[in-house]
C-alpha cells in the first residue's frame, strides 16, 4: 500500500512536470512561427523593391545605349508599356549642358506635365548626384523620385529616373501576403513612412507615434526577442519586429507586427487542455489503483479459504499470485502508456481513443485473474494483441509482431494466464529494438502448442531478472501435470514453447 501510494505521487510529479515543459516548448514555437512569418514578409515586400530597382536598371541600360536624338522617341514608347504593377506612373529625362542649362527634357504621364511641373522642378532645384532617391508631396499625394545621372562623352549631363506614386505603391503593396496574420509598414532613415496599412499614415514621421524611436533602429534589431507594444494600428497588444530594409535605391527600416492574442489564445488552449489531460490522468491512476486493491483484497481472502483446503498448494499458489500481482500494473509501463497517450490527444486524437480504449482493456483484464490462473487461449490472444498494439504506437518500426494459427477448427484449450504477456515482455525488456534492428516476435499456434519465437539480440546492459516469469509458468504446468514447458535460445533465436491445457 505505502509502496503504492509513492508511485502514485511520482507518476503525478512526473506528469506535472512534462506538462509545464510542454506549455513551455509551445511558447517557444510559437516564437519561432512568429520569427518565421516575419522573414516571409521582409522577403516578400523586398522582391517589390528589388523589381523597382531592376525597371530602373533597364532604364540606365536605355539611357546609355541611345543617341542623344533618339531619346524622346525610346522614352515614350517605353511609357506606353504598363511599369511593374502600375505603380510607376511616368519615367523621364533631363539633358543639360555642361553649364547645367536645361537642352532638352521628357516628362512622360498619363497626365500632361509641363515644364513648371512640380517633379521637373523638384529635379532642378536639388543639387544632381548620382543615385539621389527623394519623396516629394504634391496637391496633398506623395511621390517618390528615383534617379540618376549620366555623363555624356561632350561633357554634357543626362538626368534619368522615374516617379512613382506612393498610394498606388501602397494601394498594391497591401495585397502582398494578405493571409499573413500580422501587418507591415515602412519608413525611411529619417522616420518618413511611405508604406503602412492605415494609408492615413503614409508621409508622418513614424517617430511621431507612441511605440517606436531613433533608438529602436539601432543594431542590433530586436528579431529573435521582439517587444511587445501597443499597436497604432490594431489598438492591441503586438509582437514588433524591426529590421533594416534595403535596396539597391531605398535605405530605409521595415516593421512587421504580430497580434499577440493570436499567440495567447493558441497558448492558453494548450494549458487549459493540459491541466484537463493532468486531472484526467491522475483520475485513471487513483481509479486504477483503488481497483487494484480491491482485486488484491479479493485474492487475499481467496488465498485464505484455499489455505484452508490445501495447505501446501495454496501457499505455493499465494507466492505465484502476489508475485504476479506485483507485476500487473508495471508503473513503468504505465507512465510510458499515459505519457503516449498524452502525446497522442493533440496530434491524433482517434488513434488516443483507440489507445485508450486498448489501455483500459488491458488492466480490466489483468486486474481479474482466473482462480486457477488459467484462460481461455482466445482471452489470451486477445490480450497479447491488445498488449502489442500499444507498443507499436510507441515503437512503430522497432517491432515487428505476428501471429499464425494453425489450429483445427472447433478446437479448445486453455493456457496459463499472462503466458504470451510474460514471454513478449520478456522479449522486449532483454533485447535490443531499433529501426535498423527490429525485434521480430513470431506466435505459432497449432494443436499441441504456442510456440514463440523472438530474434536473439540481446542489450548490452542486461536488465535486472529475477527470472519470476518462466518460474510461474513452470509452476503452473507441473501443477496441471504437464512437463514439455520450454524456454531457451536456439542459435540466433530465443524459443519458448507453451503447452496447450486441453480441460
Amino acid at each position: 500500500m505505502f509502496i503504492g501510494l509513492i508511485v502514485l505521487l511520482i507518476t503525478m510529479v512526473a506528469i506535472f512536470i512534462l506538462s509545464n515543459s510542454i506549455n513551455k516548448n509551445n511558447q517557444e514555437t510559437y516564437k519561432y512561427i512568429t520569427t518565421k512569418n516575419f522573414y516571409q514578409k521582409l522577403n516578400s515586400l523586398q522582391q517589390e523593391f528589388n523589381q523597382i530597382d531592376d525597371y530602373l536598371l533597364a532604364l540606365e541600360r536605355l539611357s546609355k545605349n541611345t543617341d542623344t536624338k533618339d531619346l524622346r522617341l525610346k522614352y515614350e514608347a517605353l511609357n506606353e508599356i504598363n511599369s511593374p504593377k502600375d505603380i510607376i506612373i511616368t519615367n523621364w529625362y533631363l539633358l543639360m549642358d555642361k553649364d547645367k542649362n536645361i537642352q532638352d527634357y521628357y516628362i512622360g504621364s498619363k497626365n500632361t506635365l509641363k515644364k513648371d511641373d512640380v517633379f521637373l522642378n523638384h529635379i532642378i532645384t536639388t543639387p544632381i548626384d548620382s543615385n539621389k532617391n527623394s519623396f516629394i508631396q504634391h496637391n496633398g499625394q506623395y511621390y517618390w523620385l528615383m534617379y540618376d545621372v549620366y555623363l555624356l562623352p561632350d561633357n554634357r549631363q543626362l538626368v534619368y529616373g522615374i516617379t512613382i506614386d506612393i498610394n498606388l505603391f501602397h494601394n498594391y503593396l497591401t495585397t502582398i501576403d494578405v493571409t499573413a496574420p500580422n501587418y507591415a509598414y515602412i519608413f525611411t532613415d529619417t522616420g518618413l513612412c511611405i508604406y503602412h496599412p492605415e494609408a492615413s499614415l503614409i508621409g508622418k514621421n513614424v517617430f511621431s507615434l507612441d511605440n517606436i524611436s531613433p533608438k529602436d533602429t539601432l543594431p542590433p534589431t530586436k528579431i529573435k526577442t521582439p517587444d511587445v507594444v501597443k499597436s497604432e494600428y490594431l489598438k492591441l497588444d503586438v509582437f514588433r519586429f524591426v529590421s533594416p530594409f534595403r535596396s539597391n535605391n531605398f535605405k530605409g527600416y521595415i516593421t512587421v507586427n504580430f497580434p499577440k492574442f493570436n499567440v495567447d489564445d493558441n497558448i492558453e488552449l494548450i494549458e487549459r487542455n493540459t491541466i484537463l489531460i493532468f486531472i484526467t490522468t491522475v483520475c485513471v491512476i487513483v481509479f486504477l489503483f483503488y481497483l487494484f486493491n480491491l482485486a488484491t483484497r479479493k485474492l487475499y481472502s481467496e488465498k485464505e479459504e484455499l489455505a484452508v483446503e490445501n495447505e501446501k498448494i495454496s501457499k505455493e499458489k499465494a507466492q505465484i499470485q502476489l508475485q504476479q500481482l506485483k507485476n500487473q500494473i508495471n508503473p513503468h509501463f504505465l507512465f510510458n502508456s499515459l505519457n503516449s497517450l498524452y502525446m497522442l490527444i493533440n496530434i491524433n486524437p482517434k488513434t488516443a481513443q483507440v489507445f485508450t480504449l486498448n489501455l483500459s482493456k488491458i488492466y480490466r483484464y489483468l486486474i481479474t485473474p482466473p482462480n486457477n490462473n488459467i484462460v481461455d487461449l482466445e482471452d489470451e490472444l486477445t490480450f497479447i494483441d491488445q498488449f502489442i498494439s500499444l507498443q507499436k504506437i510507441r515503437f512503430k518500426e522497432e517491432i515487428r509482431f505476428e501471429i499464425i494459427d494453425n489450429r483445427s477448427q472447433g478446437l479448445q484449450a486453455k493456457i496459463p494466464f499472462l503466458a504470451l504477456q510474460i514471454v513478449t515482455e520478456n522479449a522486449l525488456k532483454h533485447n535490443i529494438a531499433t529501426i535498423e534492428t527490429p525485434l521480430s516476435i513470431h506466435i505459432t499456434i497449432d494443436n499441441e502448442l504456442v510456440k514463440v519465437v523472438n530474434n536473439y539480440q540481446p542489450k548490452k546492459v542486461k536488465a535486472e531478472s529475477e527470472l519470476f516469469g518462466l518460474n510461474y509458468l513452470n509452476t503452473i504446468y507441473s501443477y496441471h501435470n504437464i512437463n514439455n514447458f520450454y524456454a531457451a535460445r536456439q542459435n540466433k533465436n530465443f524459443v519458448c514453447e507453451l503447452p496447450l491445457i486441453k480441460c
